[in-house]
């Protein structure tokens, strides 16, 4: 197989480290601006918090600087990505191929050029994040300072710092979330920015290893067995498909893609078959280890959440309730990997250090 999952793993995890250090760091800059001077008596607070708006976007976009710096890291793992699956396809080639056979293993211009498409679409995902992290990070100050002017407030039922926690709350709540994939599903920063990274790694690696194979005349692979496949792969396990189409009675491997396979998050990928030679699969199915997988990232997000929240409380209280949650999530997640045997993955529970 081209690339194992656990290495496309391992790289988007990063990546969502980095996007969800910004946005925590961001939630901080934006409490951390409206805190300051808000218990004030008189209403000057207000004149001065909407003067800081081109204060808070410099350091917004000091944030979005730090990410760009990512894009070059980005570029080179895609890159390795498709030379792993290039590789592979190679080393599948060899175990099949008579030693008087050559075998077409340079890394053609054709190949470099795939390569930088690749590397573009993927750092074109994330760049395309960057405005929005800007206009939120706007919005949400100035709706927070807003939300401080309302009745409520005016008529004493709230303090200026309690409507403001309310508002910083929903926000940390929900994060700088509204990020669509092509197919219209919609996803917060961090998990768009591990998507984007994790799918285009697959990608690479699945084009390395068709590139490579169609090089060498070869149109039939076999889609591998992932132990936690979702429903829209399920059905393509251990199938035979056709890498051009012309090899009559098997599907394309365009026509799976359409049907599922692939998918954002996937973790599938192929091998070349051989007619006669490769052995094909049976009871690959393991919809428990899916839902469990599921579970444990529900978990995790929860846990992230609260840290948010803990990232944005400029109250006492808002600050020991998010502490409490976090403690109470920890201890749901042991319970559930005692339950499970999974293996715990204390960095997905992480949002990143303030700066």
């Amino acid at each position: 197989m081209p690339i194992s999952p656990a290495d496309a793993e391992r790289e988007a995890e990063e990546i969502r480290r980095i996007y969800a250090e910004a946005e925590r760091t961001i939630i901080e800059k934006i409490a951390r601006r409206v805190a300051r001077g808000i218990d004030t008596a008189d209403d000057s607070w207000y004149a001065i918090k909407l003067t800081e708006v081109s204060q808070l976007r410099r350091e917004v976009e000091a944030e979005i600087r730090r990410l760009r710096q990512a894009d070059r890291e980005v570029e080179r793992v895609v890159a390795t990505a498709y030379r792993e699956g290039s590789t592979a396809a190679i080393a599948d080639l060899r175990r099949v191929t008579r030693a008087s056979v050559a075998i077409r293993t340079a890394f053609t211009r054709a190949n470099e050029d795939a390569v930088r498409r690749l590397a573009q679409a993927v750092v074109g995902n994330l760049e395309a994040t960057q405005f929005r992290i800007l206009r939120a990070a706007e919005d949400v100050y100035r709706q927070v300072i807003a939300e401080t002017a309302v009745p409520q407030v005016l008529t004493g039922v709230l303090t200026r710092r309690e409507a403001a926690q309310r508002a910083l709350d929903r926000f940390a709540e929900l994060g700088i979330s509204g990020f669509v994939d092509r197919a219209g599903r919609s996803w917060s920063l961090e998990s768009y920015a591990e998507m984007a990274v994790r799918t285009g790694l697959g990608q690479a690696a699945v084009q390395g290893h068709i590139d490579k194979l169609i090089e060498n005349n070869r149109d039939l692979v076999i889609v591998s067995d992932s132990p936690e496949e979702c429903e829209k792969c399920r059905p393509w396990e251990g199938r035979i498909l056709s890498l051009t189409g012309q090899t009559p009675g098997y599907p394309t491997v365009d026509q799976a893609r359409a049907a599922g396979l692939f998918h954002p998050n996937c973790t599938h990928r192929f091998g070349l078959y051989v007619p006669g030679l490769t052995r094909p699969m049976s009871g690959t199915a393991a919809p428990q280890r899916y839902e469990e997988r599921q579970q444990q990232r529900y978990i995790e997000r929860q846990i992230r959440k609260w840290k948010l929240r803990e990232a944005a409380a400029i109250t006492d209280d808002a600050k020991r309730l998010a502490s409490a949650k976090v403690r109470d999530w920890q201890a749901v997640m042991r319970r559930f990997i005692a339950e499970t045997g999974r293996i715990r993955k204390p960095s997905r529970e992480q949002i990143g250090k303030a700066r």
